[in-house]
């Protein structure tokens, strides 16, 4: 059921939360640790830049995720994520919450996951979207396979394509269009 193709645009365009898990999707799932045995992480700007664009568009974020670090919440703090689940281990749980909080249905979600116990939330969401480097098992049953791996570009290249199917342009653009 899978494929590499985005969604068609009348689909995107329904888009209205998009819900990232964390690691392999907004990190490339590298942790660094240094000699004090803080966990360091890295992150891909467009990515982040991608999130205020969808800010801007209306578009409301969360963050599902299993871990509990202080790498998440302050890169969720510093990109405006205000729906951050850590610990999440039930993740239907979250993604039920969220659409209940934001009056959203299934179709109007995207989802981004990258391993196994994102399943329940990629068999509901309208749309679910998993990096190229993803699990395989992750794969079989995404709506849509990036062209992006985690950490490095599947977050915009999933909210470029909501963006461009909500016809949103960044506002300086706009001043020069006629």
């Amino acid at each position: 059921m899978s494929n590499n193709r985005k969604p068609s645009k009348a689909r995107l365009a329904r888009i209205r939360l998009i819900i990232f898990d964390f690691d392999g999707v907004l990190t490339d799932n590298y942790v660094l640790i240094g000699d004090d045995g803080e966990r360091m992480k890295k992150f891909w700007v467009p990515d982040g830049v991608g999130i205020f664009m969808g800010h801007q568009a209306g578009i409301k974020f969360a963050i599902v995720t299993g871990n509990q670090d202080k790498t998440t919440r302050a890169r969720a703090e510093f990109l405006r994520i205000d729906d951050v689940y850590q610990g999440a281990y039930d993740k239907f749980a979250a993604y039920e919450e969220l659409k209940a909080k934001h009056g959203v249905s299934d179709a109007e979600c995207l989802f981004i996951g990258d391993d196994v116990q994102d399943r329940p939330i990629f068999e509901h969401a309208g749309i679910g979207v998993a990096p190229c480097d993803a699990n395989p098992a992750i794969k079989r049953i995404a709506g849509w396979i990036g062209k992006s791996p985690g950490g490095r570009g599947i977050a915009r290249e999933a909210i470029d394509a909501v963006l461009a199917a909500h016809a949103f342009v960044w506002p300086p653009l706009a001043k020069g269009k006629k």
